[in-house]
């Protein structure tokens, strides 16, 4: 970039005379600092002991609410491997929208599908029981959309995001109640429960960022 010596204008390109004055141009010697390029840098918008202290928190209520529920009541709903399966889901579910913030629904459904046909194959493997389908996937499933709300409280994301959470949040809850109305799952209480906290997270979104969803709807109408 060259500058007028008389007008102290900037000029790019190949000009030898101000195109104001008509004086003489002078190289000018750039900073990296002073010039920065022409893409703005984009912070990393999450904090990361935020993010731990509170999947830490929401870990130990989930562990202690399961010995709660077990010391009350005697019958054994599923054991304490499946919370811990359940919390390890949640954790991978955050760290894939943390580290892939430009694609989360994709990566959570690849994480979701992994995880579900691997749950399948050791059902197979041990001789067909129906634990996956009725405890396993609408654990990862309730887990992922546990992880996917605390993860839109803590990482600021773009609305067209929001929309997409919608939409996996609305599958997420829809799969575990296909298999509960097929007849494939030996126990309901963990398709339920996938399926009211799908709902629960959905209107919570629709709710706390509405007018946000609803202007990029309108901007994606009118396109």
């Amino acid at each position: 970039m060259k500058q007028c010596i008389q007008c102290h204008a900037k000029v790019k390109g190949d000009w030898d005379l101000c195109p104001l004055c008509q004086v003489s141009l002078a190289e000018q010697k750039e900073n990296a600092e002073e010039n920065p390029g022409p893409f703005p840098v984009i912070p990393l918008r999450f904090n990361r002991e935020k993010v731990t202290k509170l999947l830490s928190l929401v870990s130990v209520l989930v562990i202690l609410t399961y010995f709660v529920i077990q010391w009350f009541w005697s019958f054994q709903i599923f054991g304490l491997d499946y919370v811990l399966y359940g919390i390890m889901s949640m954790w991978m579910v955050v760290l894939i929208i943390i580290r892939k913030r430009r694609n989360i629904t994709k990566g959570i459904v690849y994480l979701i599908i992994f995880l579900s046909v691997i749950s399948l194959y050791f059902d197979y493997l041990n001789g067909w029981s129906a634990w996956s389908i009725t405890y396993s996937i609408p654990i990862i499933c309730t887990s992922a959309l546990i992880a996917m709300f605390l993860a839109i409280q803590v990482v600021r994301l773009d609305t067209k995001d929001y929309i997409l959470y919608l939409q996996a949040a609305a599958l997420l809850g829809f799969i575990p109640l296909v298999f509960l109305l097929l007849g494939w799952t030996t126990h309901p209480l963990p398709s339920w429960i996938s399926f009211l906290i799908s709902t629960i997270m959905f209107w919570s979104v629709i709710v706390l960022h509405g007018k946000e969803i609803l202007k990029t709807l309108r901007k994606i109408v009118d396109v």
